[in-house]
């Protein structure tokens, strides 16, 4: 939740109320549903007189301009209020649009200007006041003309953008598309939908700002029309979600680390069994529709048991960290995985590759480890650590699955330790 903008629009709100100004709200079927302090001054019902009432009963707009009503609109008018006053009043009138875009009612905003009247020094400094309490909404606000020039902006757009104020926005953007997004794509989508659907809504994008960085926006703008109904621009407004974009980008970083700490194994850092098991079954689907052959290489640490009990369990890890080290290091293409199995057991999957071909990287990983010369004094084989391999090649189909490729892996495995182990044995 954004606690700025919320404080800002009650701000924007309580100066409504100390300026008396009349704000009333009705529904679609113009029947009253907010009813201000300064709308029962200024016409003279209480709020309990107006809940449920119809909105053109109660102010002088005619009740065919409030139900057409599609964009902001303006009357001024005297008027005798329900105590008798006779009173001069602006009455601003706009639909309540939803972030569909769809109307689900007017808002009216109004001010007795009698005094204004009579004096017109007196009319430009109350209208001056009432585009002061305008500025202070949490939202940038601009129209373009025709040509990509921004006539007019408020102080928030320009604090978005970076420049001084809002007449140095006026003076200096005046390509509207090149300037103002930061990204030519989504300037090209923007631009597009204005002069195609006269309308952009709920538009996510990054805005260059003078310094050429960017801030992330969510942006709103609408066609404009001048007196003969040719469209002479546009109306927008944008608001600044940084602060939001930053805190998904943190959250999606930190979803990514939690998935990969979850398929990776703690000790050795490279992908664990869970990591196997997905990439496996993904890379069987796959090799089943293209025909293709599938390797898997099962290595088991020689006399590993015999390693831990005569160096310790801390000297077990670090061997562990080096042969894994080891074994992932032949895994050459980006294809192709290494992961720990469980225990001192390691695994292989090479897409695309046949007997022959695993044959090749499984001994180049039974070198590799070996020729790390990790001591190991209790082998019954060598006296350096040693790895024994079983290698296994399917083509995936019908009458056969990746369980299936694992466990002639295995056969492989347990054949190579039974004739002497440090050797690589195939099952095709």
């Amino acid at each position: 939740m954004d606690f700025k903008l919320i404080d800002r629009i009650l701000a924007l709100g309580n100066l409504i109320g100390q300026a008396r100004l009349a704000y009333i709200e009705a529904d679609n079927n113009l029947q009253v549903s907010s009813w201000n302090k300064g709308a029962m001054d200024l016409f003279g019902y209480t709020e309990d007189d107006t809940m449920g009432r119809l909105l053109y009963e109660l102010i002088p707009v005619k009740k065919r301009e409030l139900i057409n009503c599609k964009h902001t609109r303006l009357t001024t008018c005297s008027l005798l209020n329900h105590n008798g006053q006779e009173i001069q009043c602006d009455i601003f009138y706009a639909p309540i649009m939803n972030t569909k875009g769809e109307k689900f009612g007017v808002a009216v905003l109004a001010k007795d200007i009698s005094g204004r009247v009579k004096d017109k020094a007196s009319l430009k400094q109350q209208e001056q006041n009432l585009n002061d309490i305008f500025s202070f909404a949490p939202i940038g606000f601009y129209h373009v003309n025709m040509e990509g020039k921004i006539v007019s902006s408020n102080p928030e757009y320009a604090w978005m953008l970076g420049y001084e104020s809002a007449e140095v926005v006026a003076e200096q953007v005046t390509d509207f598309a090149t300037q103002i997004f930061f990204d030519k794509e989504k300037a090209d989508e923007f631009m597009f939908s204005i002069f195609e659907a006269e309308e952009v809504i709920r538009f996510r994008c990054r805005l260059k700002r003078k310094d050429n960085s960017f801030v992330w926006a969510l942006c709103y703008a609408k066609a404009t029309r001048d007196e003969s109904g040719r469209m002479d621009g546009f109306n927008g407004f944008s608001m600044d979600i940084s602060d939001t974009v930053r805190v998904e980008q943190e959250l999606k970083k930190a979803n990514e680390k939690l998935k990969m700490l979850s398929v990776m194994d703690g000790l050795t850092r490279i992908p664990n069994r869970r990591r196997f098991d997905e990439y496996l079954g993904s890379e069987w689907k796959r090799h089943y529709r293209d025909k293709d052959q599938l390797s898997v290489i099962l290595s088991d640490i020689d006399f590993f048991k015999l390693y831990n009990d005569n160096y310790g369990h801390q000297a077990g890890d670090d061997c562990l960290k080096k042969v894994a080290r080891a074994i992932h290091d032949c895994a050459h293409r980006p294809a192709d995985l290494a992961a720990r199995y469980g225990g001192e057991e390691f695994v292989m999957v090479l897409p695309g590759t046949g007997a022959d071909g695993a044959m090749i990287v499984a001994e180049e990983v039974r070198k590799n480890v070996k020729n790390l010369k990790i001591q190991h004094e209790k082998s019954k084989v060598h006296e350096h650590v040693t790895l024994s391999l079983g290698v296994a090649t399917m083509v995936p189909g019908n009458d056969n699955s990746a369980q299936d490729l694992v466990a002639k892996a295995d056969q492989a495995l347990y054949e190579a330790k039974d004739n002497g182990r440090d050797r690589c044995v195939t099952k095709k």
